[in-house]
């Protein structure tokens, strides 16, 4: 009987090892073929909030992208900042820390979503705080043509940075859609999903 009871454990440690092999195996896996570090450029993006705006002359951006990521999404995060803004004739700086988050991929394009933090700044004091997520998308590099990432337009949380905000507490913060062109490596991250 000792036996048996033995070779019955064996058998299902032996099923359970090879249940956990074929999960692995079939994991959702995402891959990058493309740049993993690069930068990006957009146009000038524009900003409205209770009744005030806030424009800028330029974007730019600096991101990494892992070469293999195994999970339902991949993530590629950034930093940036807005160049040339100005408000009511004042000049402000604006840095930004990006997180895109792909959740699924159609032919060459990845669409998610971008956690989105960024600190407004005058005189060297951060004036403002904005966070929230934007609906993305990233188009794979192809031939000539560079990696493209979307951000849509949005609409985010202002809110108090170190001294008061002229823009509001915890007020919303509309960002227009920016369209970020890779510049740099190869033309930008290459992904590919297989599961």
């Amino acid at each position: 009987m000792r036996r048996l009871t033995r070779l019955a454990v064996l058998m299902v440690g032996l099923l359970s090892l090879s249940a956990l092999a074929s999960t692995t195996a079939n994991a959702v896996t995402w891959h990058n073929s493309g740049d993993t570090a690069f930068t990006a450029t957009a146009g000038p993006p524009s900003y409205s909030v209770t009744g005030a705006s806030l424009s800028c002359t330029s974007a730019t951006l600096s991101g990494t992208a892992p070469t293999t990521t195994v999970g339902l999404t991949y993530t590629v995060s950034a930093t940036g900042s807005y160049n040339g803004c100005s408000f009511a004739g004042t000049s402000m700086s604006i840095e930004c820390s990006y997180k895109f988050t792909g959740t699924a991929l159609h032919g060459s394009t990845a669409t998610g979503s971008t956690d989105v933090t960024c600190g407004f700044y005058s005189f060297n004091a951060k004036i403002c705080h904005v966070a929230g997520a934007r609906p993305s998308t990233y188009e794979n590099p192809s031939g000539s043509a560079p990696g493209v990432l979307t951000l849509s337009t949005s609409n985010l949380i202002i809110s108090n940075g170190a001294s008061s905000c002229m823009f509001g507490n915890n007020d919303v913060i509309e960002f227009s859609p920016q369209i970020y062109t890779v510049t740099s490596g190869t033309g930008g991250p290459v992904l590919a999903r297989t599961a």
